[in-house]
C-alpha cells in the first residue's frame, strides 16, 4: 500500500525534471546559459529572431548575435514606511556577438550582476573568455 501512494508523488516530481538535451551532433554549436542561484537567465533572442523556450537551439557553425533576459534582485535602498528593506528583481537584456561559433563546440553564455549593473560573457569549453556582452536595456518589460 504504502508503495503505491508514493507512486504518484514520483510521477509528479519527474514531471518537473527537464528532458536531459540530445547529444550535440559535429555540425552544431551549443551555448548553454549560467548564472549565479539567486538569479535567472533564459534565451531571448538569436540573430534578432525570438527563441521559443529557455535555451538556444544548437546553432550552425559561423557568426551569430546571442541575446538573453537576466532577472536578477537589487537592495531596495532607503526602506519603505516601516522601516524595514526591501529588495525588488531587475530585468535586463544582454547581447553578446561571436563570428566563430565553431561545429562540435560547447560554450556558455555566463550573465551575472555586478551591483546594480549586468555582466556578461561568452566562454569556450575550457573557460576562456571569447567576447563580452553588452548591455541592450534594463527596466521594465524586459
Amino acid at each position: 500500500m504504502k508503495s503505491l501512494l508514493s507512486l504518484p508523488l514520483t510521477v509528479l516530481l519527474s514531471a518537473c525534471a527537464a528532458a536531459p538535451l540530445p547529444p550535440l551532433d559535429n555540425a552544431h554549436a551549443r551555448v548553454s546559459l549560467k548564472t549565479e542561484a539567486a538569479n535567472r537567465v533564459q534565451a531571448s533572442r538569436l540573430d534578432g529572431e525570438p527563441v521559443r523556450g529557455l535555451q538556444f537551439p544548437d546553432l550552425k557553425p559561423g557568426e551569430h548575435r546571442l541575446e538573453v533576459r537576466l532577472f536578477f534582485e537589487v537592495p531596495g535602498g532607503g526602506g519603505d514606511v516601516s522601516g524595514s528593506f526591501s529588495t525588488g528583481e531587475r530585468r535586463c537584456i544582454l547581447a553578446v556577438e561571436y563570428a566563430d561559433f565553431a561545429a562540435g563546440q560547447h560554450y556558455q553564455f555566463h550573465a551575472s550582476r555586478r551591483g546594480w549593473q549586468p555582466a556578461g560573457w561568452l566562454l569556450d569549453a575550457s573557460g576562456k573568455k571569447l567576447a563580452t556582452a553588452r548591455e541592450v536595456r534594463c527596466g521594465p518589460g524586459v
